[in-house]
């Protein structure tokens, strides 16, 4: 059997994880494996795990979204937090010696703390996939950030696979982030992944989550924001939004939104007979395909669950500290995969036209978008195993150059939008 460890980049949210824990479901219904998902964040065992599957929680690195430094829940400093979090990633990871190792999105980890892990697991013969998302950041500032933190190297030197979970005519990172010829030899298009490949929810299935969450009969339009952590800002323009006759809306504000937001977001509910705010839900895929209109923030999840479900969809990307969002909204919106509403735009008023202009409407797709990475990625994973692995002498230990982590986010101000 199989052993596959997967590193989940933790600093805030539920995306990173979540996008694990999909990719671990999609290989334990390929074939019996076991799998370790490590991650810090403890909001994990909110979703369904794939049998053989367990979970160790590092501790919170102790900052929020934007980077800014917070006090760590373990009462040490941050120092003190990152070097508990390497030392329990290494001794994990030497005792449950995975064949694969799957790292989200940073080669050493967040705070470099993979790169006293990396002779170990070279040692004993793992295989090392780095898993990215279709947009990271600005290409500009990705490239100079890699550059900076010596990460062609740390490819090279202890990589076997470049998985990306996009389809290359929408974004190619391997383009866009002008990554050496080498390199891209690593890479692998896996697509976007769609949770449901395999069989979308049926109109009964559907019918039974209305009912389970008492929502009335008639159109819905669902507000998405993700983790909530930074969404407060469209949930406050939304539910305050007009609604076409015969809608309810439904807002979910996520497990991360700060408490005062949320109790503002739930007295705007209060004064109105036809607006729900839900906490959290641990199926926001279900909700999605239960709605006639999504208005949502552009974070991966999200939007691979609004395109493969085909719902007409707002996105108002968050454009700080990361322009992540705001260039998938626009690729995907090239495509006529979604509206993009620019969040310096973002009103009640703009929303209300939006939703007033839906009806029936449906987009229509100008170029077809692979969403078949699920199904993809075990034939990577026995393509992975099947190639030989890099001789001992090229792995090396890692001496880190810079720490990935964003030290000043780039501007927001960009030309051109398209507007819903």
């Amino acid at each position: 059997m199989r052993r596959i460890a997967f590193y989940s980049y933790d600093e805030h949210g539920l995306g990173h994880v979540r996008r694990s824990i999909a990719i671990a479901h999609a290989l334990s219904a390929a074939e019996p494996v076991s799998i370790l998902l490590i991650a810090g964040a403890r909001e994990a065992a909110l979703f369904r795990l794939p049998e053989g599957t367990d979970t160790l929680a590092l501790p919170a690195p102790g900052t929020d979204f934007n980077g800014d430094r917070r006090g760590p829940s373990t009462g040490l400093d941050m120092a003190g937090t990152v070097r508990m979090r390497a030392r329990a990633l290494r001794n994990a990871l030497a005792a449950y010696e995975p064949d694969v190792l799957i790292v989200d999105r940073l080669p050493l980890g967040v705070y470099d703390e993979l790169a006293e892990s990396l002779g170990l697991l070279g040692e004993m013969g793992t295989r090392l996939v780095l898993g990215l998302r279709d947009v990271l950041d600005d290409p500009a500032y990705v490239r100079a950030d890699w550059d900076r933190a010596g990460a062609v190297g740390v490819l090279r030197r202890s990589y076997d696979a470049i998985w990306v979970y996009g389809d290359p005519r929408v974004f190619d990172p391997a383009v866009e982030y002008d990554l050496p010829a080498d390199l891209r030899a690593m890479v692998r298009y896996a697509g976007y992944l769609d949770r449901h490949a395999n069989g979308r929810p049926t109109g009964e299935d559907l019918a039974r989550r209305r009912r389970q969450l008492e929502l009335p009969q008639g159109r819905i339009a669902l507000c998405i924001l993700g983790g909530g952590e930074d969404g407060d800002r469209l949930a406050a323009a939304f539910a305050r939004a007009e609604l076409p006759a015969d809608t309810t809306g439904v807002v979910v504000a996520g497990p991360f939104m700060a408490g005062e937001e949320r109790d503002a977001l739930h007295a705007l509910a209060d004064d109105r007979d036809d607006l729900r705010v839900l906490d959290f839900v641990p199926d926001g895929d279900a909700l999605i395909a239960l709605a006639d209109d999504v208005v949502a923030m552009g974070g991966y999840n999200t939007v691979c669950e609004i395109v493969a479900s085909g719902t007409r969809a707002l996105i108002v990307p968050r454009a700080e500290a990361s322009r992540e969002q705001l260039i998938r909204a626009r690729r995907l919106a090239d495509v006529g995969a979604v509206d993009v509403l620019e969040p310096q735009r973002l009103r009640p008023e703009a929303l209300s036209a939006w939703l007033a202009a839906g009806g029936e409407q449906r987009p229509r797709l100008r170029a077809p978008i692979d969403m078949d990475g699920l199904r993809r990625l075990p034939g990577l994973l026995d393509e992975l195993m099947a190639r030989p692995k890099a001789p001992l002498s090229d792995h090396g230990a890692i001496t880190p150059t810079r720490r990935f982590k964003r030290t000043a986010p780039p501007s927001a101000t960009s030309t051109g939008s398209v507007s819903p």
